[in-house]
C-alpha cells in the first residue's frame, strides 16, 4: 500500500462510500453497546474513522484507532482531539502482549484484513478474538478483487517493476472459488461464532479517469520506486495497463467522462461466546 497519508486522505472516496453503505445496512444487526470499548483495525490516516465510523457509533467510553504504518498513525494522531480516543501503531497479525486481552466490546475493520497474507491470517483472527471481551463482536469488510488487483498482476509481469512493489498478490481471498468460506474458516478456527459472512459485487463511478487514477495511486505503492523519473515511468505504465482492465469501464469523454470500477467484497459479523 502507498504510505502517503495526505494523498490517501484526499482520495479515499470509495472507502468512505462503502463504510457508510455497510454500516447503514448492517448497523441494526451489530448490537453496538452504549459506553463500549471499540477497536478500529487498519484505520490508515483516520479519515473513515473520523468521518464515517464515529458519527455512526452510540456514545462510547474508549476508541482505539490502529494501523501498522507509522506514517499513517502519526498523521491520524493529529486529527483526533478527544480523550476517549487513542491512536496506536499495531499490526493485527503480529504477536501481542496481553494489554488488550478481553478489552473490547466491538472490533471494526474496513478493507484491512485482505492485506494480511494467508500465512498470517489465522494469527490476525486469533488476536481479534482474544482482544474481544466474551460476548463482544467484530464487523469487517474485506476486498476480494478489483480493477486495481487485475492491473497490478499485469504490472508484476513487466520486468521493470519488482513484485515486491505490488502487495495485492498477498490477498488470501482473491482467486478462490468460495472466498466467504475461506474467511469463515479462519474465523471459526479462531473460535468465533459467525453471524454472517457474505459476498457482494459492487461498483463505484468516478467523474473522469483523472479522479480514478488519483484514487488508484493513493493505494498502489508507487512511492516505493526510488527516483522521480522512475515514478513517472511507473505511472505511465500503470495508466496504460489499468485502461485494459476487465473490471473497469470508461464511458463518455471530456467533461462527461465516467469511469466505473467493478469490485467484490466480503462482509462479516462474528462474535466471541
Amino acid at each position: 500500500m502507498n504510505e502517503d497519508p495526505a494523498l490517501y486522505s484526499k482520495n479515499c472516496q470509495i472507502q468512505k462510500f462503502d463504510a457508510t453503505h455497510f454500516l447503514h445496512t448492517y448497523l441494526n444487526q451489530l448490537n453496538l453497546k452504549d459506553d463500549a470499548s471499540i477497536l478500529d483495525v487498519g484505520a490508515g490516516d483516520g479519515t473513515v474513522t473520523l468521518e464515517v465510523i464515529i458519527p455512526n457509533l452510540p456514545p462510547f467510553t474508549k476508541l482505539v484507532v490502529s494501523d501498522k504504518s507509522e506514517k499513517m498513525v502519526n498523521f491520524a494522531k493529529a486529527r483526533f482531539n478527544d480523550q476517549r480516543i487513542e491512536v496506536i501503531r499495531m499490526d493485527i497479525s503480529d504477536n501481542h502482549d496481553d494489554v488488550y486481552k478481553n478489552h473490547f466490546d466491538h472490533v471494526l475493520s474496513f478493507y484491512c484484513l485482505n492485506l494480511v497474507p494467508e500465512e498470517r491470517s489465522p494469527k490476525a483472527m486469533h488476536n481479534i478474538f482474544t482482544m474481544l471481551k466474551p460476548g463482544g463482536n467484530m464487523f469487517a469488510t474485506v476486498i476480494v478483487d478489483s480493477a486495481l488487483f487485475e492491473t497490478c498482476d499485469n504490472m508484476i509481469k513487466k520486468q521493470n517493476w519488482p513484485a515486491a512493489m505490488v502487495p495485492f498478490k498477498k490477498n488470501p481471498y482473491r482467486g478462490v472459488d468460495n472466498p466467504e468460506k475461506k474467511l469463515r474458516f479462519f474465523l471459526e478456527q479462531a473460535g468465533f461464532d459467525v453471524q454472517f459472512c457474505m459476498y457482494e459485487e459492487r461498483t463505484y463511478t468516478f467523474d473522469g479517469f483523472r479522479h480514478f487514477l488519483d484514487f488508484a495511486l493513493a493505494i498502489v505503492p508507487v512511492l516505493n520506486v526510488a527516483s522521480q523519473n522512475k515514478q513517472v515511468e511507473f505511472i505511465e505504465d500503470f495508466t496504460e495497463e489499468v485502461k485494459k482492465a476487465d473490471k473497469l469501464s470508461i464511458k463518455g469523454s471530456g467533461d462527461g467522462e465516467k469511469v466505473v470500477m467493478f469490485y467484490s467484497v466480503l462482509v462479516v459479523c462474528a462474535s466471541r461466546a
